[in-house]
């Protein structure tokens, strides 16, 4: 069983049915409750919902400070490579659009390195569009090894990979892993990604599992809001992270 299998459960819910039963009864017992199922999470995602956003601004807060305490991390991006092969609507990455295209060196990466960590920043993210035969597995991994010493933690955001894949990475000394799913809508997300390797919905949807069980330390996930409704995005984004921290 993957994440899509849960996500399969509810893709044809009726999220309006759903809205129209719930009330302001409902959304008071629910911020009473220490552990939310699946539909109270989505009863606090509801219009009737939105009258309260203050205390669950304030319940959220009381929940971060206990499991966190009161920290900021701070990080900077760093972009190894703008090439891509992915035909997504919404980005400028495009290949469908002209522009001039580029990738660091090893020695242009280490040069970004030292003088970000220079600045006291020891969290770095490193970026790369959906060209995997230009800005290879490789070719990352000798980008992490060659900043490592300079960071306390690295993380990625690039094209999806596989356990294997990630088990390579972090080896090499990345720990951290970000990858949004854009939407979780599968049928405009097919129409988001006409053309690239990115096109592969499930592959996709299933490479923060792949990055857990590589042993990642975090594993960040999002929804690109805008592409479609945001209530059902941010749905899936915690049904998500929720069968992620339970099951991995």
């Amino acid at each position: 069983m993957s994440f899509y299998d849960l996500y399969s459960q509810y893709r044809d819910f009726d999220f309006d049915h759903y809205f129209a039963t719930v009330d302001h009864f409902r959304v008071e017992r629910i911020l009473q409750q220490d552990y939310l199922r699946p539909l109270d999470f989505l009863a606090l995602l509801s219009p009737q919902a939105g009258e309260f956003l203050e205390e669950m601004a304030q319940k959220a807060h009381q929940v971060t400070v206990r499991n966190f305490g009161r920290t900021i991390v701070l990080y900077t991006p760093l972009y190894l490579s703008n090439y891509c092969n992915n035909q997504c609507l919404y980005c400028g990455f495009s290949v469908r659009n002209h522009f001039a295209r580029r990738q660091l060196t090893i020695d242009e990466v280490e040069r970004e390195a030292r003088l970000i960590a220079a600045s006291g920043l020891k969290h770095i993210l490193l970026l790369t569009g959906g060209a995997r035969k230009i800005a290879t597995l490789e070719y990352v991994e000798e980008c992490v090894k060659t900043i490592r010493p300079y960071f306390t933690s690295i993380g990625i955001e690039i094209y999806a990979l596989n356990s294997e894949e990630y088990a390579r990475l972090v080896q090499a000394g990345v720990d951290c892993l970000t990858i949004y799913q854009e939407t979780y809508n599968q049928t405009l997300y097919a129409e988001l990604h006409p053309s690239g390797p990115k096109r592969d919905y499930r592959f996709r949807l299933e490479a923060p599992e792949a990055g857990c069980q590589a042993g990642m330390r975090a594993v960040n996930i999002g929804a690109l809001l805008g592409l479609d409704r945001w209530r059902r995005e941010a749905f899936f984004t915690g049904l998500q992270a929720d069968y992620l921290q339970k099951t991995l």
